[in-house]
């Protein structure tokens, strides 16, 4: 008499589990994903505002005649 198979891939219930598991899994990848773009989006924000600022002030400084006038 042969042993009993250790996985029956034709078990529906297992064939669920698994797909569920594997539906979990990229959601959960996508969702990581998802804030890695929006992180690096927002340090891009960031990046610029930081640049506008030092513009800002260049400006300002040069309209005030604190820097010298040509």
């Amino acid at each position: 008499m042969d042993p009993p198979p250790l996985f029956v891939a034709d078990d529906p219930l297992e064939d669920d589990r698994s797909l569920n598991r594997r539906i979990d899994s990229l959601r959960r990848e996508r969702d990581s994903v998802k804030r890695l773009l929006q992180q690096a989006s927002l340090d891009d924000v960031k990046d610029n505002v930081e640049r506008l600022k030092q513009r800002l002030y260049r400006l300002e400084s040069e309209l005030s005649g604190e820097q010298g006038s040509d």
